[in-house]
């Protein structure tokens, strides 16, 4: 960690998202491929592509643990997650994958952390939760409907992550993570 002015207090900047697994992360790499190359822009980089649960932005590192607590104290289902879709966000070029149907087990699991976090007075966004995962930024043109093939996620776990921007874009770092039990 760098050296902090006296009194300073360390703020990370953290997000709670779902984290694919080496192959799945790979599917999405490919997916990324083929669209900056029908898109333009800048692929993804493979090592940061992820679905976005809850972005908190800087907090306190003394509120870390207890962001671990609240994390630890969710109930979820794991569950499968098709992205087949693609789309973008035009004012800011970016193109996503995401799914026809969000599944059921994701938007409680993305619900529930964003209840627990309000109500432990986290900021959370108040637009609705849009599942998608970037896959291009920057693009210069839209993609087209369908992502083909369309890549299946089994996600199991979701994790609290911290970014750290550097010269090659941000860095990722994964605080802890927490799997989704069918009890």
């Amino acid at each position: 960690m760098p050296d902090l002015p006296a009194g300073a207090e360390e703020r990370p900047r953290l997000f709670f998202a779902l984290w694919p697994d080496a192959a799945t992360a790979a599917a999405l790499d490919a997916c990324a491929r083929r669209l900056h190359r029908q898109c333009g822009g800048r692929p993804m980089r493979r090592d940061t592509l992820h679905l976005t649960l809850a972005f908190l932005g800087e907090q306190p590192v003394g509120r870390v643990d207890e962001l671990k607590t609240l994390a630890a104290s969710l109930a979820g289902e794991p569950f499968d997650f098709v992205l087949s879709r693609a789309g973008s966000f035009q004012r800011n070029r970016v193109v996503w994958g995401g799914p026809e149907v969000t599944p059921p087990a994701l938007v409680r699991l993305a619900q529930e952390l964003g209840g627990a976090l309000r109500a432990r007075g986290f900021p959370v966004e108040s637009r609705p939760f849009s599942a998608h995962v970037t896959l291009v930024r920057n693009a210069r043109q839209a993609p087209p409907a369908q992502l083909e093939p369309a890549v299946c996620w089994r996600v199991a776990s979701f994790a609290l992550m911290r970014s750290r921007l550097s010269a090659e874009g941000a860095l990722y770092e994964a605080l802890g993570r927490w799997p989704l039990s069918s009890q």
